[in-house]
């Protein structure tokens, strides 16, 4: 599991990663850009997700949300984009035949887009909505929460989306000002996986993208900071509790991540897991219990959640925390050589398709991190040991490293 990596700088530092998967007819595109809400002020907090709203307003091009629509839908493409705290990324996912006129409108997304204020006054509305939304998915917010009180104090530690307030106070000259400050130069990653050209393909980079900005890898404007405050309590009127409790995990340059892989499954990976066992099947108090792990560029975290009925809630956190604090005294071998072969077979999945391939090199690349090849990882994963789980288990499972955050 191997794949062919081309890797390219143009001479404004932009950066190009093309993978070729000749097996496939398919191609994904798609510009990863070094910013998000991490690299935002508290007064302009969800300006990088309105900027991903409002590139589909139409550009140079393309003027109108409908020519650009119109045009992604002749190639019957997939077309989206996302906004994350350290990156946002724009993908096109088409036949293989269509790769230049996807090139071609994602660069115009990105490099000339619109930006008119009375779109940006309609968009803010649609925004608002959203922000709305998802204040009433208390399985989703309750993460969010998580995070803004484990990162409290730094950028990390705010909602992506901002506020409405926030969101009402940007304006036209703001997001160009933004624009031109973080989409420039080597903070892009343009990414092609699938059935490729490779000589058509960088031609076509040179030509689109030689006139974005100069610029070197810009890095983050703060550190990730661990709060103080170790309890959030959101009263709100829902069918079930909602919490997550966790402890503050590895960042993403750490080289002990195949250890946290391990140690996450077999917290409550999948659904051999000891929270699956212990708390939905042995005692049926949640429908959904799992772990979760982020790995920012200096920080991360490693965590468990569960939606369970309100009476049960106390217990349900008991039995979560017990399994935590414990899990290093009581761990057997076979737990940490399940745990391994279910990640080895999980990776073989994850990149069976150019989709895969681009989320499992981009998240990285973009931020300038290493990362391994599939095989390579595998053998990491491989070579892991019961005392290294035992140990990374120690080091982060103690009582006052634990942080909740519950909406009831």
């Amino acid at each position: 599991m191997r794949f062919k990596l081309v890797k390219g700088e143009l001479e404004n530092k932009l950066r190009f990663l093309l993978v070729p998967m000749e097996e496939t007819e398919s191609v994904v595109a798609m510009v990863l850009v070094k910013t998000g809400s991490r690299n935002e002020s508290d007064e302009k907090l969800g300006i990088s997700h309105v900027l991903e709203h409002m590139v589909f307003k139409g550009t140079e091009k393309y003027p109108t949300p409908l020519s650009l629509a119109t045009t992604v839908d002749s190639l019957g493409a997939d077309f989206n984009a996302f906004t994350g705290k350290e990156y946002t990324g724009f993908y096109i996912r088409s036949a293989s035949e269509y790769i230049d006129r996807s090139l071609d409108v994602l660069a115009e997304m990105v490099l000339r887009p619109k930006l008119r204020q009375k779109d940006l006054e309609r968009e803010k509305g649609v925004i608002i909505e959203e922000i709305r939304m998802y204040a009433d998915q208390p399985r989703e917010r309750v993460g969010e929460e998580f995070e803004n009180l484990l990162f409290q104090g730094s950028n990390l530690g705010r909602l992506i989306i901002g506020s409405p307030e926030t969101v009402q106070g940007v304006s036209s000259s703001g997001l160009r000002e933004y624009m031109e400050k973080w989409y420039r130069g080597g903070n892009f990653l343009v990414m092609v996986a699938g059935k490729i050209d490779l000589p058509q393909v960088k031609a076509k980079l040179e030509e689109l993208f030689s006139p974005a900005l100069k610029g070197e890898l810009a890095p983050y404007v703060d550190e990730g900071k661990i709060g103080s405050q170790k309890e959030l309590f959101i009263e709100k009127k829902t069918e079930q509790t909602h919490f997550v409790l966790g402890v503050p995990g590895l960042s993403a340059a750490d080289k002990r991540l195949p250890i946290e892989m391990v140690l996450s499954t077999i917290l409550g990976g999948n659904m051999s897991s000891r929270l699956f066992v212990e708390v939905r099947e042995k005692r049926g108090l949640a429908y959904y219990v799992g772990t979760v792990t982020e790995h920012f560029y200096d920080t991360g975290y490693l965590a468990a959640r569960a939606g369970v009925k309100k009476e049960k809630y106390a217990q349900a956190l008991e039995v979560v925390r017990n399994e935590m604090l414990n899990l290093a005294d009581s761990l057997k071998k076979e737990e940490v050589e399940k745990a391994k072969k279910y990640l080895l077979g999980k990776i073989v999945l994850s990149v069976e398709d150019p989709m895969g391939i681009i989320r499992w090199f981009g998240g990285r690349l973009v931020r300038g991190l290493e990362v391994d090849q599939p095989d390579v990882l595998r053998e990491k994963i491989k070579a892991v040991q019961p005392e290294e789980v035992q140990e990374l288990a120690k080091e982060l499972f103690q009582p006052d490293k634990l942080y909740l955050a519950v909406i009831r």
